[in-house]
């Protein structure tokens, strides 16, 4: 699906097959995120003891939250009981949140485990956030296949993290 206007994604579209990389070799992108200096360099909405709260780089909506365990891991049972329950309340906050920032009429709440299931980073366990609205998959989604993203990360960033 194409996106109407997504600058952030350039540098991620221009670098693709240009790699000789192993990708087993490259640091998880979930794991190196709460290294960043500032949580606004890689949109870190909060960080937890046990998991931490970011903003989608791809989102299919404004307001698209991930809840990532720092423990890199694939599935949720490699996750202990104290990480369940931090991941459950951040998804619970989160909620909170986007119906406090977005007023949306609806959100899904789901986690996709492995390739096969959709993950795009099926090597480390992460739940995604979206807020909807009725009609949101309009014509130019379902016509023109492509997402129409109103607002900048940098605008989402600060709506969210002011109300987390």
């Amino acid at each position: 699906m194409d996106t109407l206007w997504a600058p952030w994604r350039s540098s991620y579209v221009n670098a693709i097959g240009k790699s000789e990389e192993n990708p087993e070799d490259k640091e998880c992108v979930f794991c190196s995120a709460p290294n960043a200096a500032r949580d606004i360099d890689r949109y870190i909405i909060h960080r937890g003891k046990m998991a931490f709260v970011i903003l989608n780089l791809y989102p299919y909506s404004n307001g698209h939250l991930l809840v990532i365990p720092y423990q890199h891991v694939s599935d949720l049972s490699q996750l202990d009981s104290e990480t369940h329950h931090e991941i459950m309340d951040l998804l619970v906050k989160g909620q909170a949140v986007l119906q406090q920032v977005y007023n949306p009429q609806g959100i899904n709440i789901g986690a996709n485990l492995g390739a096969a299931a959709g993950a795009g980073i099926d090597q480390h366990l992460h739940f995604h956030i979206l807020p909807r609205w009725i009609a949101d998959v309009n014509f130019m989604t379902a016509i023109g296949k492509t997402r129409v993203i109103p607002e900048s990360l940098e605008e989402s960033w600060e709506k969210i993290r002011a109300a987390w």
